[in-house]
């Protein structure tokens, strides 16, 4: 007899429902991932910047409603920046670096609602700049990428 031999009674954590909730979760991902979110801020605002350029130049009333939604967008996004700002402004303990790590995992995992927000207000904006940009080209002005 093989000392591997399988015994039907030992452990096996893949057989465990916690094992295929944890695999569930990781597959879905229904959480917001925050570096992305982040990243994302930063080339649409890029981006926006450069259609409101043009837009400008044509009509100022145009970018109204682009303003309005960046308003709404940076109210929703508050909490956010200001976090990341006070991580950037002191150099963090090595507790403060696990735990900023371990609130990132969870947030990915799991939706919060002040990050589902301001994710929301960045998809809105995107939709007003791209509007935004459409109506410069239907212009017969070129608009930025």
């Amino acid at each position: 007899m093989r000392a591997c031999a399988r015994d039907s009674n030992a452990w096996r954590p893949w057989a465990t429902p916690l094992w295929a909730a944890l695999c569930a979760v990781s597959l879905t991902a229904c959480g917001t991932d925050v570096p992305w979110l982040l990243k994302r801020d930063s080339l649409l605002v890029g981006r926006a910047d450069k259609i409101a350029t043009q837009a400008e130049a044509i009509d100022p009333d145009l970018t109204t409603a682009m303003y309005d939604a960046e308003d709404t967008k940076r109210a929703a996004c508050q909490t956010l920046y200001a976090s990341v700002t006070e991580l950037m402004r002191r150099p963090q303990t090595l507790g403060e670096e696990l735990y900023s790590d371990l609130g990132q995992f969870i947030a990915y995992f799991i939706p919060i609602d002040e990050l589902e927000r301001c994710a929301a207000a960045q998809d809105a904006y995107a939709d007003t700049v791209e509007d935004l940009r459409v109506r410069i080209a239907d212009k017969g002005t070129p608009a930025g990428d």
